[in-house]
């Protein structure tokens, strides 16, 4: 940790209270729990993440570090963030950003505020480790058996220190989090342990179903026999992978990979899926082991499975794990369920209790394995729509990651429903067309989960109250959760009702994929019951929205109302406000009582982009905004008012009339030009007649303008007409860099009247940036010995935070450092990242605080003082660009950096009039052009703008001693122009004049 971090810390170790709850509201289920920021304008993640931390009242303690981006159709990136306090991690602390056109749009999430808690834990970590073992109460732990722990990854927990929200309080305490995995009998949870009084605060099952774990032999011996199989070492002359036909129990004849172990010998292992991990399929034989026993077909024709073993259920094990790695795949792009490409590998004839002749009847996943038992009064469970939902768990552990109690518990289960039902279909029918179950209790197989073990089934997601579970929230059999009621979770009561509550994330996916029409049973006191009739959207689109609400919007405690929330804007993301995607999945969820009615507006445009603004820091580049709205109202739209502006000066309306139905967009180019060197907004603001919805009317844009900077001439930047172009790393804001007289406690500017570049003029720079100050282009093909030379003064976090120096000569394509601290009064640093600070460093750059004397320099860092530097490495280079690039770490600032008076210098080259005999006419000229010079050697002709920019260039061979050519400027816009003409090694540069 940096040394200002721990003091911050320290400082916290001082407070006396054990707990807080001031700032952090109460649970309250009826309600949405994560909040929402919706921005305009230009947010990184950074500004964005502050704003969304000012509706939890968080200080500067708190940080936030990014795990997994994702992106969609629609064009969003989605990134989560963990938070941490005092770099402590906070549990369930998320907030997602989402980003659109390269701004951030909006945050949602769930904070937590820790403001006066204390930090100093009274309990040690091998004490509150001791009171976890006793509320598990296990015989035998992982961590002794040193061969399984290895193959699954795992070690005797040690305790991570958290600070953990008891979400339905309000409260925060601080905690040990130990992840306990038992043998026998065997569960694997987290176990939250009040780190001052030993209270356990919550138990999170990461197993949801299980009775036994694999011995040390049988992971060894199934080790050996993989690596046999899967590196094919003792079958060389055999295919590893080849396509089998499979006689399943339940879907009937399928193809299936398997592995060619002999001449006559065929086992259920593939590694075509999931970057060459595949699938895997083993028999426990009846027993409570986990053996490496495969099972095996002479011809790879697997027809003669139906025994009374029953082992035709492992083809259906085979199958489904290969189709619902297929569908996550083909469908969401999904590499698997941790998206990394992880084997799935199921073990089938699971028997917890071998002794008797009752079957074990259950199914589950352990975060790593599936386990499949053959039922005592059910069939074999290896039908596909338990394993999609099994492995819809692990889904849910790498997205949402949804806390196993509670709303946020049933819907962790409902959503693996969901999955269960999408999988059946795709896998059974290849499709996403699923049937309509017109009838209570439905007739459709694929609407029910488990029909195929039990001719009852276990649940039923389009008649969930057939089945005793409730279709509607706070309805008929609805379990009372601590969320909405009164309930404490435990394995007693289901986690307060998480299988029972899954009927009403079920319903709803039910009514918005096929549509349905009633009344459901909403208790009085919701209003309720309520009406419904909702058009069906099929569930390739409900199944799409139903994932991305999970993937990106989600956290741990998210309610039904969050759900709601996360659905609506995924469907108004992919479709529109008022499309009937929208409205159906708005009005099935008031058919099961959560949230609103679906109310849309008559008239309203939306401004979905801005397009065409340049970030290009070259001379001249080119910017041509355009706008993209969209009809968002359900009327048609035949004009709309646009209005806009630079920089918020005086807005210019334009008109755009035509026909414009609902859900539709059109583009309008917006006329800019004439802008001044440095950076420009420009505002947008879209309207119509009687417009329903002005929040999504305004956007704004960045516009970059440069030009061509004159050599040996001084910016001082003390008039408007010396701004430099300021960036941050987004190329969407500049909230770094200012211009003006600074006047801090150690950087100051003494001299009045005199401006300055400072990384802001008043106060400490802003943590988490990456910003630049881009110079103007300049053309160094007549200089000789060329240098740059700026003063410069700094006060910045030795060893987090930099500055160094880069230039370009591809018009800012890219980068390259100037320099080293090699280099005499250049850099005064060499560090690079070492795992203990320095993170942000290259290995070259400017650091340390105000009093610390550079190298090589006279004062220290906050004196201003001349930096320079040869640019003789750039050679001949028409367009050399130049920029001070700022980076600071997530915590602790200082005052920063100031730069002035910045100049290109050198001599005229003595060499460039030296080609004897050139001769150039005429001058000016109407566009023809010719030029001549006595020369066997090939000749270079390149015509540069005033602003630096190369329009043509081409080389030419000589024919004879004497070179001539005409060129051809006819369609070459009349201006003066610079002609550079080389030749053996010599060079001569012109002014022309075309008319």
């Amino acid at each position: 940790m940096k040394i200002n971090y721990l003091k911050a810390f320290g400082l916290a170790l001082l407070l006396s209270s054990s707990a807080y709850s001031q700032k952090n509201e109460k649970y309250n289920g009826d309600q949405a729990f994560q909040k929402t920021i919706n921005l305009n304008g230009f947010y990184s993640s950074e500004t964005a993440i502050k704003e969304f931390s000012k509706l939890y009242s968080l200080n500067n303690l708190n940080s936030f570090v990014p795990k997994k981006s994702t992106s969609d159709e629609a064009g969003f990136t989605h990134q989560r963030f963990q938070q941490f306090y005092n770099g402590i991690k906070v549990e369930f602390g998320t907030l997602i950003t989402h980003m659109k056109d390269g701004n951030i749009v909006s945050v949602n999430g769930e904070l937590y505020n820790a403001e006066g808690l204390n930090l100093n834990s009274t309990l040690l970590a091998t004490e509150a480790f001791n009171k976890a073992l006793t509320f598990v109460n296990a015989q035998t732990y992982l961590w002794e058996d040193s061969v399984s722990a290895e193959a699954m990854n795992y070690t005797k927990p040690k305790g991570e220190l958290v600070v953990f929200p008891i979400v339905n309080s309000g409260e925060v305490r601080l905690a040990y989090k130990f992840d306990i995995y038992a043998k026998t009998p065997i569960s694997r949870d987290e176990i939250f342990v009040d780190a001052n009084t030993g209270e356990i605060l919550y138990k999170n099952p990461i197993i949801k179903h299980a009775t036994h774990l694999v011995s040390e032999y049988e992971v060894e011996q199934n080790a050996k026999k993989f690596e046999k199989i899967a590196l094919n070492k003792e079958n060389a002359l055999f295919t590893p992978f080849v396509a089998a036909s499979a006689a399943t129990r339940y879907s009937g004849t399928r193809t299936i990979e398997t592995t060619q172990t002999g001449p006559n010998s065929y086992v259920l292992n593939e590694a075509t899926r999931g970057n060459g991990n595949g699938i895997v399929t083993y028999n426990c034989e009846k027993t409570d082991t986990y053996p490496t026993t495969n099972f095996v077909d002479n011809d790879n024709n697997w027809i003669e499975h139906n025994n009374t073993n029953k082992d035709n259920a492992a083809l259906d094990a085979h199958w489904g794990a290969e189709k619902t790695y297929d569908f996550w795949k083909e469908i969401f792009n999904r590499n698997s369920f941790d998206d990394e490409g992880a084997q799935i590998k199921s073990y089938v004839h699971y028997d917890n209790t071998p002794a008797t002749t009752a079957g074990y009847q259950n199914a589950f996943w352990n975060g790593s394995v599936m386990t499949y038992g053959d039922g005592s009064t059910w069939n074999v469970l290896t039908a596909i729509d338990v394993c999609g939902h099994e492995i819809g768990h692990a889904v849910c552990s790498y997205t949402a990651n949804l806390a196993y109690q509670n709303q946020s518990g049933a819907m962790n289960e409902g959503l693996s429903d969901i999955w269960g039902v999408c999988i059946e279909q795709y896998g059974r029918n290849g499709n996403l067309n699923s049937p309509v179950d017109t009838a209570n209790p439905g007739t459709s197989a694929i609407w029910k989960i488990g029909e195929d073990i039990t001719s009852t089934a276990l649940r039923s997601v389009s008649y969930p109250r057939s089945k005793g579970n409730p279709d509607t929230f706070k309805g008929t059999s609805y379990s009372a959760t601590a969320d909405d009621g009164t309930c404490t979770p435990s394995q007693a009561n289901d986690n307060c009702g998480v299988h029972n509550n899954s009927g009403v994330l079920n319903h709803w996916f039910y009514i918005v994929t096929a549509g349905k029409a009633g009344t459901n049973n909403a208790p009085a006191s919701s209003g309720g019951p309520f009406a419904y009739n909702v058009s069906g959207i099929g569930m390739a689109k409900s199944s799409q929205i139903t994932y991305y609400a999970e993937r990106d919007y989600l956290t741990s405690n998210a309610t039904f109302m969050d759900m709601r929330n996360a659905t609506i804007a995924v469907a108004s993301s992919l479709y529109c406000a008022t499309s009937p995607e929208v409205q159906s999945v708005t009005k099935a969820w008031k058919a099961v009582n959560v949230g609103a009615n679906y109310v849309g507006y008559a008239n309203d445009v939306a401004l979905k982009s801005i397009s065409g603004g340049n970030v290009n820091v070259a001379c001249g580049a080119t910017y041509s905004p355009a706008i993209i709205f969209e009809n968002s109202g359900t009327a048609v739209i035949n004009s709309v008012s646009i209005s806009y502006n630079i920089d918020g000066g005086a807005n210019t309306t334009a008109n755009w009339t035509g026909t414009l139905s609902n859900c539709a967009v059109q583009s309008y180019t917006i006329p800019v030009s004439g802008l001044t060197r440095g950076t420009h907004v420009l505002n947008v603001t879209t309207t119509v007649t009687s417009d329903g919805n002005a929040a999504n009317n305004t956007k704004s844009i960045l516009i970059v303008v440069n030009d061509a900077g004159t050599i040996n001439v001084t910016n001082t930047f003390n008039s408007a007409s010396d701004v430099l172009v300021s960036i941050d790393q987004n190329g969407k804001t500049n909230s770094v860099w200012q211009r003006g007289a600074v006047n801090k406690t150690l950087l100051t500017n003494t001299v009045a009247g005199s401006n300055v570049y400072a990384t802001k003029l008043t106060g400490n720079y802003p943590d988490a940036t990456t910003s630049y100050l881009v110079s103007q282009c300049y053309n160094l093909t007549n200089l000789s010995s060329p240098t740059v030379s700026f003063d410069m003064a700094f006060d910045l976090e030795s060893n987090w935070d930099i500055i160094y120096f880069e230039y370009s000569t591809d018009s800012g394509a890219t980068w390259n450092v100037l320099g080293t601290s090699n280099d005499a009064s250049w850099y005064n640093s060499s560090r690079l990242p070492d795992g203990t600070d320095c993170f942000n460093c290259i290995g070259k750059q400017w650091t340390g605080n105000y009093a610390t004397a550079p190298t090589g320099g006279t004062g220290v860092n906050g004196n201003k003082r001349t930096y320079t530097h040869s640019l003789t490495d750039l050679g001949s280079t028409s367009n050399a660009i130049f920029r001070f690039t700022f980076v600071s770490d997530d915590a602790a600032n200082q005052e920063g950096v100031m730069i002035d008076n910045f100049i290109i210098q050198g001599a005229l080259s003595s060499q460039s009039n030296q080609i004897d005999g050139f001769a150039l006419y005429p001058n000016p000229t109407k566009g023809k052009l010719n030029i001549s010079l006595p020369t066997s050697d090939k000749v270079a002709v390149e015509l540069f703008d005033l602003r630096g920019r190369s329009i043509y260039q081409n080389n030419f061979e000589a024919q004879g001693a004497l070179f001539t050519k005409e060129l051809d400027f006819s369609a070459t816009q009349a201006g003066v122009y610079i002609l550079n003409v080389k030749t053996e090694g010599k060079q001569v540069s012109k002014r022309i004049i075309i008319e």
